[in-house]
């Protein structure tokens, strides 16, 4: 597998997460969590946090492939 191909993999992974924890946040209706709650409560670094913020995608299609 390709470099690229991997940190593709990779933001994804971490950005379904994110969006995981968000959505069980707006549901409970609790505040947003920051990005270091979010490495805290992921394991992730914050900088892997953001960059899957930025280069992730969430369609669901994607993560199955």
């Amino acid at each position: 597998m390709s470099q690229f191909v991997h940190e593709q993999s990779h933001h994804h992974c971490i950005l379904f997460l994110v969006v995981e924890i968000l959505t069980a946040h707006a549901k409970n209706e609790w505040p947003s969590p920051t990005i270091k709650q979010l490495s805290n409560i992921t394991g992730y670094s914050e900088e892997s946090i953001l960059e899957s913020m930025e280069f992730g995608t969430s369609e669901p299609e994607f993560l199955l492939q």
